[in-house]
């Protein structure tokens, strides 16, 4: 089954719950969930959990130390009140040569509850909860496993679980629009995201730049159009904002890699003209230039994969609103194109920084992996999210940047 427009809706103790198709998912024992995040729990995760002595099982670890109290702010609107801290490379202590101590020593329902959830995301809006996946996991980066469509029981026990750590309020979505001046209400924006899907997703033979581009030119439908810019270059601004973006969620020093992502607004326009723009890759830094003169590799299972996690991202929601920031849907999209920009300018780096001649699948998935990490903490403030807006609203940018790119 492939990626459509259309999906399937199912009841769920009276809440509708829409599941995509043409995603699949099934654990491939990979260890990746318990990677990059400190593992958050409930009073009573951490009552269960802690009350086990480990310092038998575990002796390298100080378990006097290995939690931590959750402030108000990373608490707000769930259930949640400590977390398990991450070892100094990043992964969960009881993960023991990929696999979890507590669930094999002491059952899977001795586990924080959010354990059993990942990677299923599931986010409430006012047609119902629409489910995605996260593609920090191997398996969905492959779409291995068994379609969404195909797990309705998992799914109504997936849920079940996730309305027990999330408040119902914890989505705002009243504060809808198109663009900054132009409000929507959810059944106009409905209607233009099936517009929105359908152009993503069924032109199967189509660039997926031009997809995007297609996508932009529906937004803009209803709206003045933008001034033709008189440049197919990208320009400084072009550059640095990128650069600013691929900073905070593709960072190279291994000690920001497990940091919550705080786009600074004030600072990036202090720096925007001091500073030229570069890209990091472990002991290096490349101008975009050099990372665009590095040959794209015309892969369709690299086009697959993109096209997969943008998807999603639309389909769930979480790029536009109460999903991402209360960016507009406009200033939303257009940041998704931003991220196609930056799976190809990392990704690139990852293979020349190895001595490849071309990008790997390998190198994407890691790419799109970080990236997916990293948006789901990322926090915008007022003059932050004012700044993406006016960046963010010329389609003229997008051709820039992606023409380069996909070139």
């Amino acid at each position: 089954m492939s990626l459509s427009s259309k999906h399937q809706t199912i009841d769920v103790g009276g809440s509708p719950l829409h599941v995509p198709e043409g995603i699949n998912y099934s654990c491939s024992g990979c260890g990746r969930c318990c990677y990059g995040v400190a593992v958050p729990m409930t009073e009573e995760d951490y009552d269960r959990v802690s009350a086990i002595d480990f310092s038998k099982d575990l002796p390298q670890f100080d378990w006097s130390k290995q939690y931590r109290r959750l402030s108000e702010k990373e608490s707000a609107n769930t259930n949640y009140t400590h977390a398990i801290k991450s070892t100094s490379d990043g992964h969960c202590p009881f993960l023991i040569n990929k696999l979890c101590h507590i669930h094999g020593k002491y059952g899977e329902e001795v586990k924080p509850l959010i354990c059993g959830l990942f990677p299923y995301s599931f986010n409430r809006t006012p047609s119902g909860i629409y489910l995605t996946v996260s593609f920090r996991s191997n398996a969905v980066l492959g779409n291995v496993g068994t379609p969404l469509t195909e797990q309705m029981d998992t799914l109504k026990e997936k849920l079940r679980v996730y309305q027990t750590v999330y408040d119902e309020g914890n989505i705002i979505w009243d504060k809808v629009k198109l663009a900054t001046d132009k409000p929507l209400t959810w059944n106009e924006y409905l209607e233009l995201e099936t517009r929105l899907i359908d152009a993503f997703v069924e032109g199967d033979n189509t660039p997926i730049k031009d997809r995007i581009y297609a996508g932009s030119n529906i937004l803009f439908k209803d709206l003045p159009a933008p001034k033709a810019s008189t440049s197919t270059v990208p320009n400084k601004m072009d550059k640095a904002f990128l650069a600013g973006l691929y900073a905070l969620y593709l960072p190279h020093d291994p000690k920001l890699k497990n940091k919550d992502v705080h786009f600074n607004g004030i600072k990036f326009a202090a720096e925007l003209w001091l500073k030229p723009p570069v890209f990091k890759y472990g002991k290096k830094s490349y101008t975009f230039e050099a990372l665009t003169d590095f040959p794209w590799t015309q892969d369709p299972a690299i086009e697959d994969l993109l096209t997969r996690f943008i998807y999603s991202r639309i389909f769930g929601k979480w790029y536009f609103g109460g999903g991402f920031a209360q960016l507009s849907v406009i200033a939303g999209y257009h940041h998704l194109a931003m991220l196609l920009a930056l799976a190809r300018l990392h990704a690139t780096a990852a293979a020349i920084d190895r001595g490849a001649s071309s990008v790997s699948m390998l190198d994407i998935m890691q790419t799109v992996r970080q990236l997916d990490e990293k948006i789901g903490v990322a926090v915008l403030d007022g003059y932050s999210a004012a700044l993406w807006e006016l960046v963010l609203f010329s389609p003229n940018r997008i051709h820039r940047i992606l023409d380069r790119c996909f070139n």
